[in-house]
């Protein structure tokens, strides 16, 4: 989903070709923390720190792509859980909380930072990230942009936080990936497990929350979803057509066991010469990985890495 501004062993080089973009990236790293310099972090912060910090930085950083590197910086270190977030204490299948900074998981760590570097006040950023997490964003469980495929990309490119930047990063190495996606399978697989916040609830209620969810999910229909997506071994070849803070979603090959082909969003981030994958790591916390060694380890995944899809968070006004 950390602190080494050098070039490091196998750590990724822009290609020469790419020097007028890398003194662009530069600049805009300028105005992010300076990695030798021990920041606060988020989770050991209260609110109204948060606040003020998170003001400062829109005050003292006006390019995106800095504020991107500021904001995710400061969630280096938060502790991984998977699905941190729900619908708040109303909800009907995950009560946990709208926004938190106290830990993360790959998908939630990507929004907030979003959120948070799009609009300088802390409770306009919370309404800011509902919009990014929820269809039209009405909060519901099932208007949450659960699949990236279908969800989560799509409908954040057509409310215009996000544009998709692959095939002008890849070109003509560009390749699409396709996948069935069923819906209505994965809510049918959904156990009791899956209900957040309701483990001190009687069984019966429980199981009629659970039925609920099945039946709620028998409403939609397959997808068939399409994604660009720029070939694992030709990043290298391009990362000096990559802005930095952009949001990589890792695309996998189709598997019938698996229920999507989205597995992982990560961030790409360039520190001085150097090129880092910050990401929210399973079971570890959030963390900056040399861009080579991070997807180094996929040459020996069983479930293949086709590559990955790129995504620019987008200025908005007035949401």
């Amino acid at each position: 989903m950390n602190r080494d501004r050098g070039v490091r062993a196998g750590a990724m080089r822009p290609s020469a070709g790419g020097a007028a973009a890398l003194c662009f990236f530069m600049l805009c790293a300028c105005s992010a923390d300076d990695a030798s310099v021990t920041v606060e972090r988020f989770h050991r912060m209260s609110r109204e720190e948060i606040a003020r910090t998170l003001r400062d930085i829109h005050d003292t950083t006006p390019h995106l792509e800095g504020r991107i590197m500021r904001v995710s910086e400061r969630f280096l270190d938060t502790p991984y859980r998977r699905g941190p977030l729900g619908e708040g204490p109303s909800g009907e299948f995950d009560t946990d909380p709208l926004i938190n900074f106290q830990a993360a998981d790959c998908t939630t760590l990507v929004e907030q930072v979003m959120a948070l570097s799009l609009e300088p006040d802390l409770d306009r950023a919370g309404q800011l990230l509902q919009k990014i997490r929820y269809k039209g964003g009405k909060i519901s469980y099932l208007d949450r942009n659960h699949f990236p495929e279908t969800d989560w990309i799509p409908n954040n490119i057509s409310t215009g936080f996000l544009k998709d930047i692959t095939r002008l990063v890849g070109g003509g190495q560009t390749r699409i990936a396709t996948k069935v996606i069923d819906k209505t399978a994965w809510y049918a697989a959904k156990t009791e497990g899956d209900l957040a916040g309701f483990e001190k609830a009687l069984p019966k209620e429980r199981r009629r929350r659970l039925a609920r969810m099945r039946e709620l999910g028998a409403r939609f229909q397959t997808q068939r979803a399409e994604l660009p997506y720029v070939p694992v071994d030709v990043l290298p070849q391009v990362l000096d057509r990559v802005p930095n803070g952009t949001i990589a979603n890792l695309v996998r090959e189709d598997a019938p066991d698996k229920p999507l082909m989205v597995s992982h969003q990560v961030f790409l981030i360039l520190k001085g010469r150097a090129w880092y994958v910050r990401h929210a790591a399973l079971a570890r916390e959030v963390e900056d990985v040399p861009l080579a060694d991070y997807f180094r380890k996929y040459a020996s995944y069983k479930w293949r890495l086709l590559g990955v899809n790129l995504n620019s968070v987008v200025p908005v006004r007035g949401f």
